[in-house]
């Protein structure tokens, strides 16, 4: 049980201590209080609990949880009511007392009168321990005469490898530029409205000719790790499945020509700084065949003069 408490003591912090989004009006929602009052009313429980957690105050730390909430721990178990709760923070706070957590709530968002929800990612060091442990949560406050509580909460160690978002590829926005064998690449890349899914257009051209142009699009893929789609000018269409390697991005695509051949390939992206990143195909095949490795080609970012 010592992950679970000290995931538990991170994740309620997480959810409680460092709700800095500002909660957006939902288009339908119904009437009620103001989505600034709804924030306000969410850091007030921030701070009892903050100020309780570092106190090692069990008691006082689990009454920011609803009478009948409930935790669900990185195994599965699933911890039920304030008094469940409270035992496994003090637990928590016998065995690793002074421990301390960096929180980034990565979104807040009201669901409706009474409930919000809200998820993001949690640093939890423990004067023992070199390492902080790294885990993510999602959970829902209600609100109720004693202002805002926790009603649920998961969390959970994430998977370096697919356990990413399409934020991670913020640096991508921007215009990028390559030269090879093939011709002059161009691609431009931006976020659309709600910043679900990174936009991509490009094209290429030889001795300023057009030699091919089509639009690339990546967002979360709900399965672990990112998804994409290319759709080219001459009709053929490819998805891709994106994975964090280390330092370096694995995408495996799978594409169909307008002739109905199929192509697969492993292309890595190895990012050189935010303004340079590596580009190559491997493990290429057409209709089953095998094909030989492309050779690395460097991307650049073109600057606004």
């Amino acid at each position: 049980m010592r992950r679970s408490r000290l995931l538990l003591a991170a994740t309620l912090a997480a959810l409680v201590g460092g709700a800095h989004d500002r909660l957006p009006a939902q288009p339908g929602a119904p009437a009620g209080e103001p989505a600034d009052e709804v924030t306000a009313g969410i850091r007030k429980n921030a701070d009892a609990y903050t100020k309780a957690f570092n106190a090692g105050d069990a008691k006082a730390a689990a009454l920011s949880w609803a009478a009948d909430g409930e935790y669900t721990d990185p195994d599965g178990e699933t911890h039920r009511g304030r008094v469940a709760v409270e035992a496994e923070l003090a637990a928590f706070f016998k065995a690793h007392p002074k421990t301390t957590t960096e929180i980034t709530v990565e979104s807040v968002r009201r669901l409706g009168r009474q409930a919000a929800v809200a998820t993001g990612v949690v640093h939890t060091r423990v004067p023992a321990t070199p390492e902080p442990t790294v885990s993510r949560f999602s959970g829902v406050f209600v609100q109720d005469d004693g202002g805002w509580k926790i009603a649920t909460l998961h969390d959970w160690v994430p998977d370096p490898a697919t356990d990413v978002t399409v934020a991670d590829l913020s640096w991508l926005a921007g215009t990028w530029a390559a030269k090879g064998a093939g011709g002059d690449l161009k691609v431009e890349y931006a976020f659309n409205e709600t910043k679900t899914f990174l936009n991509g257009k490009y094209a290429l051209t030889k001795d300023g000719k057009a030699v091919s142009s089509g639009t690339q699009v990546v967002g979360t893929n709900p399965a672990g790790g990112l998804r994409g789609w290319v759709f080219d000018g001459s009709g053929a269409a490819g998805e891709a499945v994106w994975t964090r390697d280390g330092n370096r991005w694995l995408i495996e695509a799978t594409s169909t020509l307008p002739d109905g051949t199929e192509l697969t390939a492993v292309n890595v992206l190895v990012p050189l700084g935010p303004d340079a990143f590596t580009w190559q195909s491997t493990q290429r095949t057409a209709g089953g065949a095998e094909l030989p490795d492309q050779p690395p080609v460097r991307v650049t970012r073109v600057k606004a003069k």
